[in-house]
Parts: C-alpha cells; sequence; structure tokens
C-alpha cells in the first residue's frame, strides 16, 4: 500500500496540536501548576508520542519498506532516514511516554516539564521533513 497523504497530514497535525498544548501548559512556572494541569502534561506527552510513532510507523512500513516491532524502532527507522542527529532524543521521548504509561507513580513531573519546555526541535525537524518529503 503507497503512502497515505490523509494518514500524514491527521498525524502531523495531532502532534502539533500536543506540542500547542504542552508549549501552552509549560507558559507558566511549574510551581504554578496544578494537580489536573500536571495531569494534563503527562497525557499530552502520550498524545505526541502517540501520533508520533503512529506516523512513523505508516512512513516506515509504505515508504522504507520496515516493519518497526517497537515505538523506540518506529521513530528509529524514520529519523536514521531523515534526520540521524535526532535519532536519540526522539528515543528519549517514547522512552519518557514509557515512564508516564507505565509507571506512572515514579513520574516527576517537573522533570517532564523541564524536558518539554526544551525537546521539540527534534520532533519539528522530523515532521518538516516528512512534509518535504511526502507532501511536497
Amino acid at each position: 500500500m503507497p503512502v497515505d497523504y490523509d494518514v500524514l497530514r491527521s498525524r502531523v497535525s495531532e502532534v502539533r496540536l500536543a506540542i500547542n498544548e504542552l508549549e501552552r501548559l509549560t507558559s507558566k512556572p511549574f510551581q504554578a501548576f496544578t494537580v489536573d494541569e500536571r495531569y494534563s502534561m503527562r497525557y499530552n506527552v502520550v498524545v505526541l508520542v502517540e501520533s508520533l510513532v503512529s506516523l512513523c510507523v505508516h512512513v516506515a512500513a509504505e515508504a522504507y519498506n520496515r516493519k518497526p516491532m517497537s515505538y523506540r524502532e518506529a521513530v528509529r527507522a524514520v529519523a536514521e532516514r531523515l534526520s540521524p542527529e535526532c535519532v536519540e532524543d526522539l528515543e528519549a521521548l517514547v522512552g519518557l511516554r514509557n515512564l508516564v504509561i507505565h509507571r506512572y507513580w515514579t513520574v516527576e513531573d517537573e522533570r517532564i516539564y523541564h524536558s518539554v519546555k526544551t525537546n521539540f526541535k527534534c520532533v519539528e525537524t522530523v515532521l518538516r521533513k516528512i512534509e518535504e518529503a511526502f507532501l511536497g
């Protein structure tokens, strides 16, 4: 099956919406966060990563004939081709999602907050390169 441009556009949009919400949330100091905002931050990290991985699985399978077996493998398969300098950052973001999902009781929200404030350059780079390569 060829690359589905609607799927690409939809997933790119979902990732950007999650980034925008995370940037909105983290525009205020961490100490001012309510419990609800902490959980919203966690949720949006999960949404961002789920959408990014879905995007990468589709590109890896349809454009590169690869079948990733894990979330890390999915982002690696695409980032290695489009932006190799971003592989580690994207894999770390997947790791953060895994921590939020599987070990939520050990999550340090302040670390997520600081990570969110600094870590979307590579996500944007990969999104832009996917758009350039497949959406023209």
